[in-house]
């Protein structure tokens, strides 16, 4: 990410702990520039107003005013730079409270070298970062198209079985769209915590769909046919009214069918089917993440992050 004339966006670094602010200067250097830092909310609020940063990293817990007072005092004198938080710890009080505020993102310290470049090329999108699927959940509101990008596998799923145990308790209509391993691995992980998902007897709010199979239905001549594609969002939406247990509840969608098209190397139909599924489902209650290994992005493919993410209202690392 590159702000105006192709220079470097950017970043004013609050945080009370002199290591904190050197380890996250060092991790943005090559995309970003430090512009300047601060070690307490009162001075963030002047180095904020005299520096005038494209974007805020803000440390959740400090002494005198804390992340989130000193957000509101930013606001409150008229500012509108977007801010990423920063905090040791990741309990929904502190992650609810950091986007009910206005926040854009939310990083650990523990996963800055992973997530927090992410985290500020979201919020300068005016896009959201999350620091847990669970989270993503709970900021959907009503629905959403999000993305998640994993480099280990088992993390992920433990993830993302977490995420539809979650959607299952909480009375969602489910899907899952996925090649064979990553059903099969899924659905241990959510039998093991009690949910009847195997074979045709199972869960009527949880079913599970070949990724390849998926695929085949919608693409015509290597692209994705939007006709095809809003017949498939209608037979879901019809799921989700007859197998959710209100009204009001959500479809809750994982798949991964543009990964595969990015691992073929057509990243053209990848990219146009993101954008299709998110015009089509846009004003529906469904919560889609949509599952990218972190290879996908290597190589020759360095512009294709960019793009994928235009298409996906929250982002996820996992």
């Amino acid at each position: 990410m590159q702000s105006n004339g192709g220079a470097k966006p950017r970043v004013l670094l609050v945080d009370d702990h002199r290591h904190v602010l050197e380890a996250v200067a060092a991790s943005l250097a090559r995309e970003f520039d430090v512009a300047a830092v601060a070690t307490d909310g009162m001075q963030a609020l002047e180095t904020a107003f005299r520096v005038n940063p494209d974007v805020i990293v803000l440390d959740v817990s400090m002494p005198g005013i804390d992340g989130f007072q000193t957000f509101r005092a930013l606001e409150n004198a008229g500012s509108r730079t977007p801010v990423v938080f920063l905090s040791m710890y990741d309990a929904d009080v502190y992650v609810s409270e950091a986007f009910r505020c206005g926040g854009r993102g939310f990083v650990l310290k523990s996963q800055i070298e992973r997530d927090l470049a992410s985290a500020l090329d979201q919020a300068l999108d005016g896009r959201l970062f999350a620091p847990s699927l669970t989270s993503l959940y709970r900021l959907a509101e009503g629905g959403g198209h999000a993305m998640q990008v994993h480099g280990d596998d088992e993390s992920f799923l433990d993830g993302l079985a977490t995420l539809f145990d979650l959607a299952l308790r909480l009375g969602d209509a489910t899907c899952v769209v996925a090649p064979k391993p990553v059903r099969q691995r899924l659905g241990d992980r959510l039998q093991a915590r009690g949910w009847n998902v195997g074979g045709s007897s199972g869960h009527t709010r949880y079913v599970a769909v070949d990724a390849t199979e998926a695929l085949s239905r919608v693409m015509r001549n290597g692209l994705p046919d939007e006709a095809l594609v809003a017949e498939v969002v209608a037979e879901m939406e019809e799921y989700r009214r007859a197998a959710a247990e209100r009204a009001t509840s959500r479809l809750t969608v994982f798949g991964n069918m543009s990964m595969l098209l990015t691992e073929e190397g057509n990243t053209k139909a990848a990219t146009a089917l993101e954008n299709c599924w998110d015009r089509l489902t846009r004003d529906l209650p469904f919560l889609t993440v949509c599952g990218y290994s972190t290879s996908c992005f290597h190589g020759g493919a360095s512009d294709l992050l960019s793009r994928i993410r235009t298409a996906h209202w929250a982002m996820n690392h996992g």
